[in-house]
């Protein structure tokens, strides 16, 4: 069979980028458009033609001079690829990469790619919201126990007063003691009703789960950092809120990235275990990092507890609750200088459950 041949010329070149939903544009030396696509002409509110001659940061910004930090001006300084997070008059998120384009070695224009990430940035946030939230139900929970055992202990020695005392007015005053406890209680009852359970349980696999957030995991460990990812080739079915350990994800990945100023390695893998006739699905998350003794490896799930005064230390406590409440465990090891292999077990899942519920 003759193989078929494809010359790529200027002219698909540019139908190719006029179909690409991302902002696309050539720019000179001063940052005149001299070619955009449609989608880039269109979020201006014109027309490709409108668009040619006019500076970039005039249409998007409405300056006189470039924008500070602007990939475009820094790629035509370096001649290499450049990139940065912008933000758009109307609140649009953009990733912009500046492209020197040369000629016989010498620059001549720039080729600009704006992809928006808006809807990215709004889950983002949500993700962020949904954090601290679940960190203030662990600190609640934490706290509510702390309180109820204190209401116990008044409540107890509230009554063995009220047995002994004879006097009218002070045997007055005790039941007002008691009354008051026995509405401290139930305060304390309510607020630990509002402890939370995953909010979207269905059975889903853990290697998507993996591989859907492969590049948030990229961008939390940064450029220095290698991630190696190795998946199970079985599929490791959990039943549970896949928004919820996506959250136990990043925070693990996040808090293996700290442990690394420098270089390093994080590794993540899934796997399929059978022991005593049960099967668990293992999600391990290890790092190359200063690792932590042994005071530190016995406090890192508590509430509040961080060695590092900017940090609030609700992550790991996070981690456990959302574990704890989709049926699982932790197990950590680590030791100073030898980094840390956090292990979460999960009940295996089947689909016959996801059909039954």
């Amino acid at each position: 069979m003759k193989s078929l041949q494809f010359k790529l010329t200027e002219e698909s070149l540019f139908s190719i980028f006029e179909n690409i939903e991302h902002n696309m544009s050539i720019m000179d030396k001063e940052l005149n458009v001299l070619w955009c696509n449609k989608v880039y002409a269109e979020r201006l509110g014109m027309t490709p033609e409108d668009v040619k001659g006019k500076k970039c940061y005039s249409l998007w910004h409405k300056r006189s001079t470039p924008c500070e930090g602007c990939p475009c001006v820094k790629a035509l300084k370096t001649g290499s690829t450049e990139t940065a997070e912008r933000i758009s008059d109307e609140g649009r998120h953009y990733i912009l990469t500046g492209i020197p384009l040369k000629e016989n070695g010498e620059i001549k224009a720039v080729f600009e790619i704006g992809r928006e990430v808006t809807e990215k940035k709004i889950i983002d946030e949500k993700f962020k919201e949904a954090i601290k939230l679940e960190g203030i139900y662990e600190v609640l929970d934490n706290l509510t126990h702390q309180f109820n055992n204190i209401f116990n202990g008044i409540y107890g020695f509230a009554q063995l007063l009220k047995d002994r005392v004879t006097e009218k007015n002070y045997s007055l005053y005790i039941e007002k003691l008691i009354e008051s406890v026995e509405k401290g209680a139930k305060l304390i009852q309510a607020l630990l009703a509002l402890r939370k359970t995953p909010s979207l349980a269905k059975v889903f696999d853990l290697n998507s789960l993996v591989i859907s957030t492969k590049e948030v995991l990229k961008n939390i460990a940064g450029e220095k950092i290698n991630l190696e990812i190795s998946l199970s080739k079985e599929s490791p079915l959990i039943k549970g809120d896949p928004q919820q350990l996506r959250e136990v994800l990043v925070e693990l990945v996040q808090n293996a990235r700290n442990a690394m100023p420098e270089h390093g390695v994080i590794s993540i893998s899934t796997e399929k275990i059978r022991t005593d006739l049960k099967e668990n699905i293992v999600l391990t998350v290890s790092d190359t990092g200063h690792g932590m003794d042994k005071e530190t490896l016995e406090k890192c799930f508590e509430p509040l507890f961080t060695q590092d005064p900017r940090k609030f230390g609700l992550g790991l406590s996070i981690v456990k609750n959302i574990v704890q409440k989709h049926n699982g465990f932790i197990e950590v090891k680590s030791s100073p200088h030898a980094g840390t292999t956090v292990k979460i077990f999960f009940p295996s899942a089947t689909l016959q459950q996801e059909q039954d519920t």
